[in-house]
């Protein structure tokens, strides 16, 4: 069965599930490209650059069944055994439904590099109802060392899709949506009011809105803009720090992004919330513990990052899609997990809370 999609400008987005992945391709390219999902043939063909826009919303495979939904309990009820405990440990009952209610989360993660890969790997993992994936880089080959989709039959190809693709397989019953695009402060509202577009549009009496966002994103002015869009519309945030030229991962560490040290990329999205977005000023750094806290969980590292390895520009091993400090999948792996953590430990405890700008 052929589908003709538009092929993407930037922006546009492409909802896949396991029946059939509409395949969205960079405004770059011209030409018509071909792949095959499935067996099914699924062709893009180019259109005029424009807002986003949704295409289709697949459902899953089949529509739900019982086998599927049990199958869905036999996958999952680790998570949902785990959480339940805790959650009848905490509040002297077990009225909350775990599974439940991490099945009716929507979790967009916003940059599926080396920290944003591994989050929403362990995001599917945990049961995740609708996984909203945001990114327009494709896989190159020095992704390798740190990235999870990387790997020899990936390079070349968009790292969305290829995430797509594995989580269906997966968790069936998860609503996966792509969305081929850098956010960044022009098309940021614009992008999370599409997701809360599609979230409505899926009809299986679950997801419904926004759960929460992990940011993953490596720019600081893209990443406060990011934030900053989430606290106007009251959605819950997790955002990372840098990765890169570190080498313990026993040393990352969950605060408030008020309470940051070290971490200069973290730094500089505090500085740009403050002074472009009316984030509230802060403290002295020895009165830092004082400061009120934004709600805003943040995680990063405690160790000084090592210093970039000098590379010439000549030089084979430094690609436009690299730089000059080492990375690590334990490193970039362990920042996505406590990211992801944050986001699966507030979804099944009901604690999740949007960030404040005071």
């Amino acid at each position: 069965m052929a589908i003709l999609a538009p092929l993407s400008a930037p922006g546009v987005f492409a909802t896949c599930t396991s029946f059939i992945n509409v395949q969205h391709m960079r405004s770059k390219t011209s030409q018509m490209m071909e792949s095959t999902v499935n067996n099914e043939s699924v062709h893009n063909l180019m259109v005029p650059e424009t807002k986003p826009s949704v295409t289709n919303t697949y459902k899953p495979e089949t529509d739900s069944t019982l086998i599927d939904e049990m199958n869905h309990e036999f996958r999952f009820g680790g998570v949902d055994r785990l959480y339940r405990t805790r959650v009848g440990q905490k509040s002297g009952s077990e009225e909350l439904d775990p599974l439940a209610l991490l099945r009716e989360s929507t979790v967009v993660v916003v940059g599926l590099g080396g920290v944003g890969s591994w989050a929403a790997e362990a995001l599917c993992r945990s049961g995740i109802g609708h996984l909203v994936l945001v990114d327009l880089d494709d896989i190159c080959i020095s992704n390798t060392n740190r990235q999870m989709h990387t790997s020899s039959s990936s390079v070349g190809k968009f790292k969305i899709d290829v995430l797509a693709s594995r989580f269906r397989d997966i968790s069936p019953l998860c609503h996966v949506t792509c969305i081929h695009d850098f956010v960044s402060s022009d098309n940021v509202h614009e992008i999370l009011d599409q997701i809360q577009n599609v979230t409505q549009k899926i009809d299986d009496g679950r997801v419904r809105s926004i759960t929460a966002v992990l940011d993953a994103i490596d720019g600081a002015k893209e990443k406060a803009a990011l934030i900053a869009a989430c606290t106007d519309a009251k959605i819950p945030v997790v955002t990372c720090g840098g990765a890169a030229g570190l080498l313990d991962p026993t040393k990352i560490v969950c605060d408030d992004l008020t309470r940051v040290a070290d971490d200069k990329l973290l730094t500089a999205c505090r500085t740009n919330l403050r002074k472009y977005h009316n984030f509230a000023p802060g403290l002295p750094f020895h009165q830092r513990t004082n400061t009120k806290t934004w709600k805003l969980p943040a995680i990063y590292s405690t160790e000084t990052a090592c210093d970039a390895v000098p590379v010439s520009s000549d030089s084979p091993r430094l690609q436009v899609c690299d730089s000059g400090l080492g990375t690590a999948c334990f490193v970039t792996g362990a920042f996505g997990f406590t990211a992801a953590a944050q986001i699966v430990s507030g979804i099944a405890q009901n604690t999740l809370k949007p960030p404040r700008r005071s």
